[in-house]
């Protein structure tokens, strides 16, 4: 019995369209869920007390695990401003921002992900 070669045309570019499709779920959820978060952080930089400006440059969004994000100030003091300490008054911007954008993120979330399960 002789050994026979072969080789399959186009086996690369199939193999390729094939890890698409298995990552294209996690990939449209990072990006609807990125996409949520940044509506949030606009919402919260718009609504932070500024002195000097650190405070609202230090909110910012990233990507969390494989369907996810967050949001949040980077700066030290930042819960001391959200929630106030005995000798100063609480300035949220954080919280109101969530509650205030809840139904928009759920929105572009929702099509965003419609959106990129259409492209498939």
């Amino acid at each position: 019995m002789s050994g026979a070669d072969f080789s399959l045309l186009g086996a690369g570019k199939l193999l390729k369209q094939l890890s698409d499709i298995a990552t294209a779920p996690a990939r449209a959820s990072r990006t609807a869920c990125m996409k949520g978060a940044m509506v949030i952080e606009g919402d919260a930089k718009r609504r932070c007390p500024v002195d000097t400006g650190f405070l609202r440059n230090s909110i910012q969004s990233a990507p969390e695990g494989l369907s996810g994000a967050q949001v949040g100030p980077h700066a030290e003091y930042a819960a001391y401003v959200e929630y106030g300490t005995v000798n100063m008054t609480a300035q949220p911007y954080m919280r109101p921002a969530l509650e205030a954008k809840r139904a928009e993120v759920q929105r572009v979330v929702r099509d965003v992900l419609r959106n990129e399960m259409r492209k498939r």
